[in-house]
C-alpha cells in the first residue's frame, strides 16, 4: 500500500482514538454522571481542525486524482467526498450543541444523545468503508507519477494531537490522552 494510504490509515487509528474517547464522554453524560464538556468540546475542534481541514482534503485530493482510473467505482470516490462535505456540517452542529448547553442553552438530553451517537456511528461508518474498499481501489488505480503528482499538491500539516502536540489549543484533550498512555503503562 502506497506511504500516502498509509498514513490515512494511522490518522484513522488515530481519530478512532479520538471517537472512542467522545463515546465514553457522551456514554458519562447521559447516564447523568460527570462528564467533561470542555474535553468533548476539544475532541470536535479537533476534528474540525485536522480531520476535516487536513485528513479529508488529502483524501479528496486523492480522490480527485484517482477518479478517473477506477472506471464504475468513481461513483463510490464521488460518494466519500460527499460525505466529507456532510460530515463537516455534522461536526460543527454537534460542536454548537455542545457550546451552548456548555453556555447555558437548554437543549433535550435526548436530542443531544441522538446527534452524538449518529455522529460517532457516521464516522465510523464513513472511516471503515475508505478503509476496506476505497482505499484498495485507489492504491491499484494510481501509479508512482500520479502519487507523485498527490505529493507535489498536497499541504503538510502535522496532526495537532498526536504529531506535534499543540498543548495550548487542545490542553485539555492532550493532558487527558497523555494520562491514557501513563495508565496503559503501568
Amino acid at each position: 500500500m502506497h506511504s500516502l494510504l498509509e498514513k490515512l490509515k494511522k490518522d484513522h487509528g488515530n481519530l478512532e482514538k479520538i471517537l472512542a474517547l467522545l463515546t465514553v464522554q457522551l456514554d458519562r453524560f447521559f447516564a447523568g454522571r460527570e462528564s467533561n464538556f470542555d474535553l468533548k468540546i476539544e475532541l470536535l475542534e479537533y476534528l474540525e481542525t485536522y480531520a476535516d481541514q487536513v485528513h479529508h482534503p488529502l483524501e479528496n485530493l486523492i480522490f480527485d486524482k484517482a477518479i478517473n482510473e477506477v472506471g464504475e467505482k468513481r461513483e463510490l470516490l464521488e460518494r466519500m467526498q460527499s460525505q466529507h462535505k456532510s460530515l463537516i456540517l455534522l461536526t460543527r452542529k454537534f460542536r454548537h450543541s455542545l457550546e451552548n448547553i456548555l453556555q447555558g442553552g437548554v437543549m433535550p438530553r435526548n436530542e443531544l444523545e441522538v446527534q452524538g451517537r449518529e455522529y460517532v456511528a457516521l464516522q465510523r461508518q464513513h472511516i471503515s468503508l475508505e478503509e476496506q474498499e476505497v482505499f484498495p481501489i485507489i492504491d491499484a488505480a494510481l501509479n508512482e507519477y500520479e502519487w507523485n503528482q498527490v505529493i507535489a499538491s498536497m499541504l503538510s500539516h502535522d496532526d495537532p494531537v498526536f504529531d506535534t502536540p499543540d498543548t495550548i489549543r487542545f490542553q485539555t484533550l492532550v493532558e487527558y490522552l497523555s494520562q491514557s498512555e501513563d495508565l496503559a503503562v503501568d
